[in-house]
């Protein structure tokens, strides 16, 4: 009796230590969150306080001018003030503009953003998997053959983004997503020493579905970091977004971006406490089953915010929407609730900026009728 006492006792102790290392990492996802609202709505309130600005110097003027007579310099300054008001509320129509297009994407297109959800370890040739050494780390392939087999397999995990583009189940999503061992060091010394990558579990999430969808890969690019995978919908509503396939975005051009950076943390930051504290108490660290509650209880919705495209070229759209790892794989949107782009890496040493693959080169991966 003494020793299963002492056992649990280490358990909870245990599992209360992994969920406040949860809570922290909550917590830091949730300032994040924050940061990046508190940025994206920094322009619109600017644009609020100069016109307030403008319309009070304006009146300023107006009253100097009844009291003193006409006043050719006032009558200037007046007037300058007045086509920079009318430029300021143009700019606050605009931004109001590009708020109810996002209302409208979120609401027409957020259900067919998935959150990918995966883990993979690595197998030699006879089908034994790699494990990991006691202080936790892979053991090194010359040491495989003699490791201690007790230890655990070493199993990676990690989420990322995807999205609905036909009807047949087929997501758009990176390569590197799809592949998360593709121009992966660490994977390719693997390699060489007889181990290759296989998945434990890959699976998509959408918002408002209980139960996810095993994904498998259909096809990836050689030369871009695509890939196109493929779910059985099992006749379930989940929404197709729109591709453009005109090729029309331009720099300065208003856009959206939709994901889960982040991952896990973003969404457990998102829900209430009460509810993120039943969850880490009942199903433990296991990201795996913390997902699945969280899937159950109607909590994974993508992430949203908004910006503009700063550069286009042949390979690349630069946006400066904030978003961060996670979101690998998340479509951008254009005003008009079409699929611009497909997200694939941030640059933080260059200016915060972020890069999109054009949708052209994933259209090409996709059979004709999607």
């Amino acid at each position: 009796m003494a020793v299963a006492a002492a056992g649990g006792w280490h358990q909870s102790t245990r599992l209360q230590h992994e969920v406040a290392g949860l809570r922290k990492s909550v917590q830091a996802a949730e300032q994040e969150r924050r940061g990046l609202i508190q940025r994206v709505d920094a322009e619109r309130r600017g644009a609020d306080v100069e016109q307030s600005l403008l319309a009070s110097r304006i009146a300023d003027l107006s009253r100097r001018e009844r009291s003193a007579g006409p006043d050719e310099a006032g009558d200037v300054e007046a007037a300058a003030l007045r086509d920079q008001l009318e430029t300021t509320q143009s700019r606050l129509l605009a931004l109001e503009n590009e708020r109810i297009a996002g209302q409208r994407v979120i609401q027409e297109y957020g259900g067919g953003v998935c959150l990918i959800q995966a883990s993979y370890a690595f197998y030699d040739e006879a089908g034994g998997p790699l494990r990991d050494r006691p202080e936790g780390e892979p053991a090194p392939p010359a040491d495989a053959a003699g490791e201690d087999k007790a230890g655990p397999v070493h199993t990676v995990d990690y989420y990322g983004t995807g999205f609905l583009v036909d009807r047949d189940g087929r997501i758009l999503t990176n390569r590197h997503v799809a592949e998360p061992w593709w121009n992966d060091d660490t994977a390719d010394r693997l390699a060489a020493a007889g181990y290759k990558p296989r998945f434990v579990t890959f699976r998509a999430f959408f918002p408002n579905q209980q139960d996810p969808f095993d994904l498998v890969l259909e096809r990836k690019s050689e030369s871009m970091d695509l890939a196109v995978l493929r779910v059985e919908l099992r006749g379930r509503k989940v929404p197709v977004l729109p591709l453009d396939r005109s090729g029309t975005a331009v720099a300065g051009q208003p856009m959206m971006v939709m994901g889960y950076p982040t991952g896990l943390e973003a969404i457990l930051a998102k829900a209430e406490s009460g509810v993120v504290k039943q969850i880490l108490e009942t199903q433990g660290p296991s990201s795996e089953r913390v997902t699945e509650a969280l899937s159950r209880q109607g909590l994974i919705r993508p992430t949203t915010t908004q910006g503009h495209i700063g550069d286009v070229t042949r390979t690349d759209i630069v946006f400066d929407a904030a978003t961060t790892q996670g979101g690998s794989g998340g479509p951008i949107f254009n005003k008009q609730g079409q699929v611009i782009a497909v997200e694939y890496a941030l640059l933080t040493k260059f200016g915060g900026n972020s890069f999109a693959i054009p949708i052209s080169y994933a259209i090409e991966l996709l059979p004709p009728s999607s």
